[in-house]
């Protein structure tokens, strides 16, 4: 019973610091150990989060104050971060106008931040290797993907223009005909 009544207690002062702290409201996307979710009730035991999977989460306050949490509703800005993997046989001259052009076109929407990084990056087996990392500075998570979405087409859009083309990812198997064995 006392452990049971230490860990109410626990969970009773860990409310009143959420309360007196404000580390996140209702309806802010938090990230607390493994669960990441929208808060949509806090009580004196516990938070519920709804999950992007649409789960109902409770976590009790306890964890809610004791773990890292991070309040992604307060993010002022989005990292994007991905590599394009070109086909060895996209020229340096193809790569070099990929990089400019790409890193022009990134900067030029609106909601990008300065911190635009475009670099060939690596020589692989597989590929010719550019990076790409960008900031869209917006909360709302919509906007976001349909930046992302839009620079996306705008890259492919770039490649293209400059007679590049994508590494293929798969494996092609060739069976000679009328060989002898």
């Amino acid at each position: 019973m006392a452990f049971a009544a230490k860990e109410s207690l626990e969970n009773l002062i860990a409310s009143f610091t959420i309360f007196l702290d404000r580390p996140f409201a209702v309806g802010d996307l938090v990230e607390v150990g493994a669960v990441t979710g929208t808060v949509e009730k806090v009580g004196f035991r516990s938070t519920r989060l709804r999950t992007a999977e649409k789960s109902y989460v409770t976590v009790p306050n306890k964890s809610m104050i004791d773990k890292p949490l991070d309040n992604l509703s307060l993010r002022t800005a989005r990292r994007v971060s991905f590599t394009l993997a070109l086909s060895h046989t996209t020229t340096s001259q193809q790569l070099h106008r990929i990089v400019e052009e790409g890193k022009l076109a990134l900067e030029e929407n609106p909601l990008v931040t300065k911190e635009v990084q475009i670099q060939f990056a690596a020589l692989t087996p597989a590929a010719k290797e550019v990076t790409v990392q960008y900031f869209v500075e917006t909360t709302n998570y919509d906007e976001y993907l349909h930046v992302k979405e839009q620079l996306n087409y705008r890259l492919v859009e770039v490649v293209e223009a400059a007679g590049g083309a994508f590494a293929s990812t798969g494996t092609t198997v060739v069976q000679l005909v009328g060989s002898p064995s």
